[in-house]
């Protein structure tokens, strides 16, 4: 039978014809082939609409409308150059970086003078940098090798690299620096620094030679060359991504060498900011470089200063939140952080590349008798001295290069470690009577005091000799210069990732100023070895690894043995910042720290939290 649709009257019709049949066979003789057939008729007919009623599928209509929706995400923050911000960035607006207060400086011309200089790192950029793992990456620099004769390194400019005027940076540039930074009439104390690595920078920075005679030339617009001051130098490639190996903008530069950056519309940029705003005696402002095309982008968007005298203690500020973080805790500072729950967390720590020590004027009684020498060495608790004085912010050491540098070694300690009896013995020997010895000390204040307040405990405790503590920070650094000083603390943070660094630059001869008398010894100490020159000397030519690494271990052993400086220890930062400051890559070890000599500042940002987690902090 086909399938038919009911009214509603014919389905009542069918109903009520069925009603009747049931009465019927009630009163009736039985009549079942008749019943059949209706009851038939009825399911043959009710049975399809039932399946019609199923078919319109309201089930699945309604699991269709119940469907989820994906929003479709905000498209992905960049900057001005182009990097793309992370997830849980702030808006650019917020990318501001309050750094830690500083002292203000004089300029801003970084290849003269980076201790008189501001904000190097963040409006130079060098031919190369170190990474989160110091080790060497491209920076102006997209590519370095050594060339063809195997005898001078040679660095190809990053292609469409411009000023921040516009203007290309040429070969022509980099060449001009070491004729700006080595200007005898600038006297930079710092360019002796570079000597080693180019050929005729010394002899022009002491007026003895000409400019054309330096050793850095011109291949192309992109290219130059190194030559050494005597030879192949191994370590140029890492002596060039130093912060202070930075460049500056000849056609400018040369119309005004000395006070071209005095200003921040003169300080013309080749790094990923810009100088924007001055305030003497209050504020250093830092604004993105627009021009800046480097591998190095920032997502920082600000960087700001408060300018503050020097030696300031600002740990109150930073727990106002006035700036994001402190580099270096002082042990102070960290004894108080470690005791607040909130804040112990938020410590970070590494071991610097940083040696300090006593420096002695070897030239003059008593400190000329090395027996008199190693007394003064070997009565000192350096332990005690990093545990107890320091706060473990330091690690005693009896060598100049630290932990983990190249040339490393804890063999030849034992001429200055701590040993009482050896000391007695040693003062014994060198026939000088304590009771008639006053030693004078130099301090510049602060840690200078920690230190050195120690050093006279223990040699007046430990071998009766009297010491004098003379404060002399307005003109510590020109009587270091000058030798003047009898007994001083010397602290050296690397440069650069090579023994020449911490072991030439700071105590290989010179020859004696104009005026001076012989012997001299090096820029900074009164000390003199003949041996160790030649050895350092060597280090700086050969080019077999293990070689010069020994020759550089054999140096340092003339230096302890002979007792040219007394050292004392190693540094251990310990840092602290707020969380909204983040994005700096951990190390090969996992380590997340702020290391201010390579790439961190500009992995950093500012977390889009950042309102949400300074209200926590302040509850």
């Amino acid at each position: 039978m086909p399938r038919s649709r009911f009214t509603r009257r014919e389905f009542l019709q069918v109903a009520g014809f069925t009603g009747g049949a049931a009465i019927l066979a009630a009163c009736a003789p039985s009549t079942p082939a008749v019943v059949t057939q209706v009851v038939n008729q009825v399911q043959t007919q009710v049975v399809p609409q039932t399946q019609i009623v199923a078919q319109t599928q309201v089930v699945n209509q309604t699991q269709i409308v119940n469907v989820p929706v994906t929003t479709t995400p905000l498209p992905p923050v960049t900057t001005p150059q182009g990097k793309q911000l992370p997830a849980d960035a702030a808006p650019l607006a917020a990318q501001i970086w309050h750094t830690e207060p500083g002292a203000e400086p004089k300029f801003l011309d970084g290849s003269r003078d980076i201790y008189s200089a501001g904000g190097i790192n963040l409006i130079t950029e060098p031919l190369l940098r170190n990474d989160e793992n110091i080790q060497l990456v491209p920076a102006l620099a997209e590519s370095w090798k050594v060339d063809s004769t195997g005898k001078l390194w040679q660095f190809v400019i990053r292609k469409d690299a411009v000023w921040s005027d516009g203007n290309p940076i040429t070969a022509d540039d980099i060449v001009y620096t070491y004729e700006h930074a080595g200007d005898p009439k600038l006297a930079n104390p710092w360019i002796s620094f570079m000597f080693d690595a180019i050929k005729g920078l010394a002899d022009y920075a002491e007026g003895k030679g000409p400019a054309s005679a330096i050793g850095v030339v011109k291949v192309d617009d992109r290219t130059v060359t190194y030559e050494g001051q005597n030879g192949f130098v191994p370590f140029t490639p890492q002596l060039l991504a130093y912060q202070a190996a930075v460049f500056v903008p000849k056609a400018v530069v040369q119309k005004d060498p000395e006070h071209w950056a005095d200003t921040v519309e003169g300080a013309i940029s080749s790094g990923p900011y810009l100088a924007s705003k001055w305030d003497h005696g209050k504020e250093m402002d830092w604004v993105i470089n627009p021009k800046y095309n480097g591998p190095h982008k920032p997502s920082i968007q600000t960087v700001i200063t408060q300018i503050v005298p020097a030696n300031t203690d600002t740990f109150n500020s930073w727990l106002n939140e006035e700036f994001d973080l402190i580099h270096i805790l002082s042990p102070q500072q960290l004894a108080a952080a470690r005791a607040d729950p909130k804040l112990n967390p938020l410590i970070h720590f590494f071991p610097n590349f940083q040696s300090t020590y006593l420096q002695l004027d070897t030239f003059k009684p008593p400190l000329d008798n090395k027996d008199f020498r190693s007394a003064l060495a070997m009565s000192i608790d350096r332990a005690s001295l990093c545990q107890q004085v320091l706060g473990g912010t330091f690690v005693e050491g009896e060598e100049m290069l630290p932990p983990g540098f190249p040339g490393y070694t804890n063999a030849d300690k034992a001429a200055q470690a701590f040993n009482l009896a050896g000391a007695k013995a040693a003062l014994a020997t060198s026939k000088v009577d304590p009771k008639g010895v006053t030693l004078q000390v130099y301090s510049t204040g602060g840690q200078d005091d920690s230190f050195l307040q120690f050093v006279q405990q223990q040699w007046q405790t430990n071998l009766g000799i009297k010491v004098n503590l003379n404060e002399n920070a307005a003109t510590w650094g020109q009587d270091r210069v000058d030798h003047k000083m009898q007994v001083f603390r010397g602290s050296y943070e690397y440069d650069f990732v090579d023994p020449s660094n911490l072991l030439t630059g700071l105590f290989h001869s010179i020859p004696a100023p104009k005026g001076k008398t012989e012997p001299w010894g090096s820029v900074r100490h009164n000390w003199k070895s003949d041996d160790f020159d030649k050895l350092v000397d060597a280090g700086a030519v050969e080019t077999d690894v293990a070689k010069r690494i020994k020759d550089y271990q054999d140096a340092q052993k003339i230096l302890i043995d002979d007792i040219g400086v007394i050292f004392l220890a190693h540094q251990i930062v310990f840092q602290i910042w707020w969380p909204w400051l983040t994005g700096m890559h951990p190390d090969k070890s996992g380590n997340v720290v702020y290391r201010w000599l390579d790439i961190a500042f500009t992995q950093m940002y500012i977390r889009n939290d950042v309102d949400a987690l300074k209200a926590s902090y302040k509850s």
